[in-house]
């Protein structure tokens, strides 16, 4: 009987593996078709629509921060104003090389914002071409269309509806499951997100939004995902969409958020739920590496340059604790220091402060008794407030260090998920 059962586990297994490697060839071939097809469209209405917020470009400039002061609130205008001259970009005559490329028209040096403004109002003058084809840049799917239509102050706002729709849906998920509670968690972490970032920027919106929406799903549909393979197919293709429309600002939040919902709602006991938070984490991982490698290796073979070693490359330089060009060599510890230090803002400390009377004042209401099984409960929680550390360790200066003033979201991770593990002690309901 037991022969048969491991026997049995190896097929469903074998099975998985087969259909999750398919999941990523589909994903591949589905991502570089739909892509082509957008380099299709007529850019045009889109330059006429983009020179339409020329003044808002402008006024914005380079990192705008829309509280001055905070790097919380400062946007990645530079990102973003690449994407909308790829959107621009009139065409080489190759859709399929365009996609592959992802080019853009720059005017003298590197200043995407200014070139913005110039292509947008036809400006003459010397321009040359930047390629930056080792991302999918699939934002280019829904941008591209609306810019059809809409100005970027349109999709601005937009964006902020979808936001705030998602986010409402998620509210009322945590009300239907009875988790209002965990829900002081989950404010903590969208705060330290901050949202009106994400409805200013471009490129941080795409990541936000999948995280909300991945939320939303567990928490609606967790009953049929716990079903077979489900909620490993679900993290399989949450990390294939971040790794299209992400561009490596703080693509780990679509990963850890979910994971604290998935503690919230599984059933299982401690070792059940570190095996499937170890599982969910390879998965999400397979799917966001394999479909990335997959936008090298098609660029390589329709364009001939090495995206490939030009990947690995910028890899060993990101993730370097060697190489950085802001300062010599800095440590680990350094490198923690910068991240954390964004939130050493009084307003932050005031809401550190209001959580932490919450959790005193509930846990003693409740007088708890702590025993070994409730603290050995914490611990799937615990390692979800370690995973942003182990990803500014992992990934050294060039990611962690320089750009502090976006991986340091990757702390909401650890906000939601330590609240949730201090609630956990209170789970048992007290006798007598």
């Amino acid at each position: 009987m037991l022969m048969k059962e491991k026997k049995e586990t190896i097929t469903v297994w074998s099975g998985f593996a087969f259909r999750a490697a398919a999941c990523v060839l589909l994903a591949i071939a589905a991502g570089f078709a739909l892509l082509v097809l957008a380099y299709c469209l007529p850019t045009e209405k889109i330059r006429q629509n983009v020179a339409a917020s020329g003044e808002q470009v402008s006024s914005e400039g380079c990192y705008y921060q829309w509280a001055k002061g905070y790097k919380n609130a400062q946007t990645d205008t530079y990102t973003d104003a690449s994407l909308i001259l790829n959107a621009m970009y009139p065409g080489s005559g190759s859709p399929v090389r365009d996609a592959m490329n992802a080019p853009r028209i720059l005017y003298g040096e590197d200043d995407n914002e200014a070139s913005v403004v110039k292509l947008a109002n036809g400006v003459q003058a010397d321009t040359h071409e930047v390629f930056y084809g080792r991302y999918w840049h699939r934002i280019l799917l829904f941008l591209k269309p609306l810019l059809l239509f809409f100005d970027l102050a349109d999709i601005r706002m937009i964006s902020m509806m979808v936001q705030f729709l998602l986010l409402f849906l998620v509210l009322v998920g945590f009300v239907r499951r009875k988790k209002e509670r965990e829900l002081v968690g989950f404010f903590a972490a969208v705060i330290l997100i901050n949202p009106v970032t994400m409805i200013m920027g471009l490129c941080f919106s795409a990541e936000y939004i999948l995280t909300l929406l991945m939320a939303a799903i567990m928490l609606f549909y967790h009953e049929k995902l716990s079903e077979g393979m489900g909620y490993y197919y679900l993290f399989l293709w949450s990390g294939i969409l971040f790794v299209y429309f992400n561009e490596l600002s703080f693509p780990v939040i679509g990963l850890g958020i979910p994971l604290v919902v998935y503690l919230l709602l599984g059933g299982e006991d401690t070792r059940g739920l570190i095996r499937k938070e170890i599982a969910f984490t390879a998965l999400w991982g397979a799917g966001y590496a394999g479909v990335w490698i997959g936008k090298w290796i098609l660029a390589w073979i329709f364009t001939g340059y090495n995206y490939f070693g030009e990947a690995l490359e910028q890899a060993a330089r990101y993730t370097s604790d060697h190489s950085t060009w802001e300062a010599q060599n800095p440590s680990l510890m350094e490198r923690l220091a910068k991240n954390i230090d964004v939130y050493q803002k009084w307003p932050y400390l005031l809401l550190v402060m209001g959580i932490v009377l919450f959790l005193v004042l509930y846990t003693v209401r409740r007088r708890q008794r702590i025993t070994g099984e409730s603290v050995t409960g914490m611990l799937p929680y615990f390692l979800l407030v370690l995973l942003p550390f182990a990803v500014f360790t992992a990934l050294g200066n060039g990611y962690s260090y320089v750009h502090y003033w976006f991986t340091h979201r990757l702390l909401s991770i650890s906000a939601f998920a330590g609240v949730c593990m201090i609630l956990r002690l209170t789970d048992e309901k007290r006798k007598g």
